[in-house]
């Protein structure tokens, strides 16, 4: 495989030899795969999360033990956690995320980062009131990422579990 790649390196090396690029067509050739690859990118668009209502989470069995994430002085929470899966209501949708089980371990058996089909949640504990292993509240920050890893929504709040 080295050799092959090694002699066409130097075919192309010996077939350039004596050219000249007179217009900048290298140069030329560059910026047109930068256009392309710019807009192959879909624009931004941020995510806006809706609360899970108590009808939700009778609606799809959501009362098990785990984690919910509130924005300071809300009722219900934008997302629901616990160690193998965690739920967002997007756009009227409510959108299931897997755990990932090589993220860290928060209290509360919650995971650092959950998983979904374009999008991925990364819950971040917060220095603060609450903090330590083995608490059922503590300050978080939520970050939402879209497809193309780029923050989609960001919000602190607070995590509070139940076992």
């Amino acid at each position: 495989m080295k050799n092959a790649i090694l002699g066409l390196a130097i075919v192309t090396l010996l077939s350039a030899c004596g050219q000249e690029d007179p217009g900048g067509q290298a140069a030329e050739d560059a910026q047109d795969i930068a256009k392309v690859e710019r807009m192959s990118k879909e624009p931004f668009k941020p995510i806006i999360p809706r609360p899970i209502t108590e009808i939700d989470v009778a609606r799809y069995g959501l009362d098990k033990p785990g984690c919910a994430f509130r924005k300071p002085d809300q009722k219900d929470p934008i997302f629901i956690a616990n160690e193998e899966e965690g739920f967002m209501r997007i756009a009227g949708d409510l959108k299931r995320y897997a755990a990932k089980v090589e993220s860290a371990q928060l209290p509360g058996n919650a995971r650092s980062t959950y998983v979904g089909l374009a999008s991925w949640v990364d819950l971040v504990s917060l220095p603060g009131k609450g903090s330590g292993s083995g608490t059922m509240h503590w300050p978080a920050k939520l970050i939402l990422h879209d497809a193309q890893e780029r923050v989609a929504f960001m919000a602190e709040g607070e995590v509070s579990c139940r076992g």
